[in-house]
C-alpha cells in the first residue's frame, strides 16, 4: 500500500489532477456554474484541437526534441483542401487524404533534415513552419474561407447537445471529439503495446543504449515526424470544421500553449518521459484557465498571469521529479 501511495505521489499527473480539482472547486464555489452541464460540454469542446496537437508535441519531445511546425502544417493543409473543396467536386474523403498527404510530406521534410543531417529539431520545424506560412499567405493568398460543401456534414455534426436547467444555456459537443478519442486510443496502443512505442521512449531516454538494444533510431525518428504531420493535418481539419471557416492566420503561434500543456502534464524537455494521460490533463487544465475564470470575473489579462503561474508550477514539479529520479539512478549505480 505504501509503495502504491509513493508511486502515485511521484507521478506528475497526480499533481495536475489535484490542481484541476482545486481550481474546479474554487470556481464552483465562487460562481456556482462550473459543474453546469453546458459548461462541462463547452470545456471538452474547447480542448479538442489542442489535445490533438498535444500528441504531436509529445511524440516529438519524448523521442527527439521540439516540434513547432504542427500548427502551420495544419493551417496550410486545411486551407489547400478547403480551396479545392470550394472550386471542385472532389469528395470529402479524397480531400482528407490530400490533407494527410500534405501533412506527411511536411513531416518527411522535418524528418529528413533531423535524421540525415542531425539538425536541431527546433530549428528544422521552425523553418518548416515558416515555409508553410509563406505558402499559405504568399502563394495561396490565405484569406478566410467558409467550410466547403464536402465538409458541411462534418462541420454541423454534433454528437451531444445539452441544456443547463440552472442557466438555460445550451452547449454541443462536436464530432471532432470522437476523432480526438480515436487518435488517443491509437496512440495508447502504439506507445504501450508495440516495439515502436518502446523505441520512442528508449530513443529519447538514451539514444546510444537504444541503438545497442537494436532499435532503428533513424527510422523511428523519421516516422515520428511523418506521423506528426498527419496528426497535424487531421487537427487542422477538425479546427476549421468546428469554427466553420478556415483562416491560416488563426493557426499561427498555436504551438506555445500546446507545449506548455504537455510540459505541465509531465513531458520532459530532455526526452524519454511523458504520458498520454499527462498530456490530456495538462491540456484540460489550461483549457479550464482560458474558459472558466471569466465565470468569477477574472480579467483576461489576469488569466494570463494565472496561466503563467500554473505553467511554472507544473514545470517545477516535473523538474524536481526528474532530479529525484536521476539521484535514485545514481545511488543505484
Amino acid at each position: 500500500m505504501n509503495k502504491t501511495i509513493k508511486r502515485v505521489l511521484g507521478m506528475n499527473e497526480f499533481y495536475v489532477a489535484l490542481i484541476i480539482v482545486i481550481l474546479a472547486t474554487f470556481i464552483q464555489v465562487k460562481s456556482g456554474l462550473f459543474f453546469a452541464v453546458n459548461n462541462i460540454v463547452d470545456l471538452f469542446r474547447a480542448i479538442v484541437v489542442n489535445a490533438i496537437y498535444a500528441l504531436c508535441a509529445m511524440f516529438a519531445f519524448v523521442s527527439t526534441g521540439a516540434d513547432v511546425s504542427f500548427p502551420m502544417i495544419a493551417g496550410m493543409s486545411t486551407y489547400i483542401i478547403f480551396r479545392l473543396g470550394a472550386t471542385t467536386s472532389i469528395p470529402a474523403f479524397i480531400l482528407v487524404l490530400i490533407a494527410i498527404l500534405i501533412g506527411a510530406i511536411c513531416g518527411c521534410v522535418n524528418g529528413f533534415f533531423i535524421v540525415k543531417y542531425h539538425f536541431n529539431s527546433l530549428i528544422v520545424t521552425l523553418s518548416t513552419s515558416s515555409i508553410c506560412y509563406g505558402i499559405a499567405f504568399g502563394a495561396l493568398k490565405g484569406v478566410r474561407i467558409s467550410v466547403p460543401e464536402p465538409f458541411a456534414w462534418f462541420s454541423s455534426w454534433n454528437i451531444l447537445r445539452v441544456t443547463s436547467e440552472k442557466t438555460g444555456l445550451s452547449a454541443s459537443l462536436h464530432g471532432a471529439f470522437l476523432v480526438m478519442v480515436v487518435l488517443y486510443i491509437l496512440a495508447y496502443l502504439v506507445l504501450n503495446h508495440t516495439m515502436v512505442g518502446r523505441a520512442i521512449y528508449a530513443i529519447g531516454g538514451d539514444e546510444i543504449s537504444a541503438r545497442r538494444a537494436g532499435f532503428h533510431v533513424d527510422k523511428i525518428r523519421f516516422g515520428v515526424f511523418v506521423v506528426n504531420g498527419i496528426i497535424a493535418a487531421i487537427g487542422g481539419i477538425c479546427y476549421a470544421c468546428m469554427s466553420r471557416n478556415c483562416s491560416p492566420m488563426e493557426y499561427y503561434g498555436g504551438e506555445m500553449i500546446v507545449i506548455a500543456a504537455i510540459v505541465l502534464g509531465g513531458v520532459r524537455l530532455t526526452g524519454g518521459h511523458g504520458s498520454l494521460l499527462g498530456c490530456f490533463l495538462g491540456t484540460f487544465l489550461l483549457g479550464m484557465v482560458s474558459n472558466s475564470l471569466t465565470m468569477i470575473g477574472v480579467s483576461v489579462y489576469y488569466q494570463n498571469v494565472f496561466l503563467g503561474i500554473i505553467i511554472i508550477l507544473g514545470a517545477s514539479i516535473a523538474a524536481i521529479q526528474a532530479t529525484r529520479s536521476m539521484r535514485v539512478r545514481s545511488d543505484v549505480e
